[in-house]
Formats: C-alpha cells, sequence, structure tokens
C-alpha cells in the first residue's frame, strides 16, 4: 500500500515510449532544417541579377512585384494605408537615387478612393556609381522592400522582402 499515496501522473522517469521520442524528436528536427515558409501576399524579385555599369553611371535597378490573386498593395499617395517602398542599404560607391513607379488604379472603399496596384508591375531604382569606382569591381546592392497588402475583407500587418544585386563596375 506504499504506492497507494502516490500521484498517478507524474514520473520521475524519462519517458520510455521510444517510438514518441523518435516521433518528437523527428517533427523537432523537420522544423528546424525544413526552408522558412516565404511571408508575403505578394512576389517581389530584385531584376536584373547583375548589372553591369561605368564609373560614373547612373543605372536602373528593378523590382518586379507580382501580388497574389485578389490581393492588392498600396501605390504612393495613399493617405492611410502603408505604400510600397524600395530602401536601399547604404554603399559608399552608389549613390541612390528616386524610386519610378508605374500607374496606380484607384479602388473605391466606402466613398475612400485609393491609389493601388492589383497587377504585375515594376518599380525602377535609380542608381548612380560613384566616380572613384574601380573597373572590375563588383558591389552588391542591398535593401528592402516595404508594403501593406490586402483583399476585399482584410488589410495584412505591414510586410518587408529583401532585395539585392551586383553591380559590376566596367
Amino acid at each position: 500500500m506504499a504506492d497507494a499515496h502516490r500521484p498517478y501522473a507524474i514520473s520521475h522517469k524519462p519517458c520510455q515510449n521510444a517510438p514518441m521520442r523518435i516521433t518528437i524528436l523527428i517533427a523537432l528536427l523537420a522544423q528546424l532544417i525544413a526552408p522558412a515558409a516565404k511571408p508575403g501576399h505578394a512576389a517581389i524579385l530584385a531584376s536584373p541579377a547583375e548589372v553591369n555599369g561605368a564609373a560614373g553611371a547612373k543605372l536602373a535597378l528593378f523590382v518586379d512585384v507580382t501580388p497574389k490573386p485578389g490581393i492588392h498593395v498600396y501605390a504612393p499617395g495613399s493617405k492611410d494605408y502603408i505604400p510600397i517602398t524600395v530602401k536601399l542599404n547604404a554603399q559608399p560607391e552608389l549613390k541612390p537615387g528616386k524610386v519610378a513607379y508605374p500607374k496606380s488604379e484607384t479602388m473605391t472603399f466606402l466613398d475612400e478612393k485609393v491609389p493601388v496596384f492589383q497587377k504585375p508591375f515594376r518599380l525602377t531604382q535609380d542608381v548612380t556609381v560613384d566616380k572613384s569606382a574601380k573597373a572590375g569591381s563588383t558591389v552588391v546592392v542591398s535593401g528592402t522592400v516595404n508594403y501593406q497588402a490586402c483583399d476585399d475583407r482584410v488589410c495584412y500587418a505591414p510586410e518587408s522582402a529583401p532585395v539585392t544585386w551586383t553591380v559590376v563596375v566596367k
């Protein structure tokens, strides 16, 4: 009767169920080695991956954006929403210019007209290669595309996507 006072739910012995331990271990390892799910309501692609230009030259870097079906992202000029932007990380060899946006569409929500992009579109980020850049050198340009996406019922949390280009100085 000495065991009558011991609670049944508590055990000080390690789990003796080997198949259960293996299943849990496999599940944990799968989470570690599986690629992270890509968040995002739009596909963001930097293009072309490699750009050539001489020192002092102005180059165009492109960001191709494809919203998922039924999704729109906000264009510049929207007052209460976060418009899509491209922000390059500082590089001494490059001077960023302004981003050029295509013509947006206008959506109406409860008497509010809002500029959006619903179809695939391209942003153009101009950069100027510094005059001191040496021929044959390579500059990796990186940055972030920030945007807010919505469908007909829900606006999602703002999202970010990394972008990268390689500039080869000629």
